[in-house]
């Protein structure tokens, strides 16, 4: 489901260790889609144009990136209560429709929609959950939560505690050199963040060792860097989170 993702992740990665960003310029176009349940017709945003600089902002730490992080790609029709992100929006086959539209029934309260963003991702865990998603979605929910929760170290953690054990499934399965770079740094850096020093040692001592060349030898390189702003942090701490409890760091 997601390798179109992982593979534009890897060669965009590549290409900001060696060509400068440019100017930052992301666009939207209003758009209709049919709610895969009721048929109903859904507005939405669908993304016309972005840049390479999305793969600098903080939310590289957790290996999410835009449009996964904005609010326009998660799409939400509150006549059903029906959501999901633009790219598997429409991925629903006939019998999951019938158990999802049941499913919707009996728990969406359609007189209390979720309004904000922490709120709909919340309600999209939960229908993603109805629809029985795989591993590979599961992992990068669970890593994308762990961004937009930065501000509440508890909360985020126990995000970073879910995707542990899918990223160490992933590590042992993957024979993709590119997957084996990003889940090595994943793990290094979230061992690293619930104080699990020595594995995170362990981990990027691999990422280190990992023989690549071509394009994936800039991911490395993207990777390492990134590694290194990571451990500069207090332990719990990921990039656009603070300290000291001040504001979010901004993507400019």
């Amino acid at each position: 489901m997601h390798h179109w993702i992982r593979a534009k992740a890897l060669l965009i990665a590549a290409l900001l260790c060696i060509v400068p960003m440019s100017a930052r310029a992301i666009t939207w176009a209003k758009s209709e889609v049919r709610d895969p349940v009721t048929n109903e017709r859904v507005k939405v945003h669908q993304p016309m144009s972005s840049g390479s600089y999305v793969y600098s902002w903080p939310e590289k730490s957790d290996q999410v990136f835009w449009p996964f992080t904005d609010s326009n790609w998660l799409w939400f029709n509150p006549a059903s209560g029906y959501i999901a992100f633009g790219n598997d929006f429409a991925e629903l086959d006939t019998a999951k429709r019938a158990v999802l539209k049941d499913w919707l029934k009996a728990n969406f309260d359609r007189n209390a929609p979720p309004q904000s963003r922490q709120d709909l991702l919340k309600w999209a865990e939960k229908v993603y959950a109805a629809r029985g998603m795989d591993d590979d979605f599961w992992c990068h929910f669970f890593r994308l939560m762990a961004f937009e929760t930065r501000e509440d170290s508890e909360t985020s953690l126990a995000y970073v505690r879910k995707a542990l054990p899918l990223l160490e499934k992933s590590l042992a399965a993957s024979a993709d050199p590119g997957e084996t770079l990003k889940n090595l740094y994943l793990l290094g850096e979230y061992n690293r963040r619930i104080g699990r020093n020595d594995d995170a040692k362990r981990y990027l001592e691999r990422l280190n060792a990992l023989e690549v060349d071509g394009e994936l030898s800039g991911f490395k390189q993207y990777l390492q860097e990134i590694a290194k702003e990571q451990q500069a942090l207090p332990p719990g701490k990921s990039a656009g989170s603070n300290a000291s409890g001040d504001a979010a760091e901004g993507r400019d």
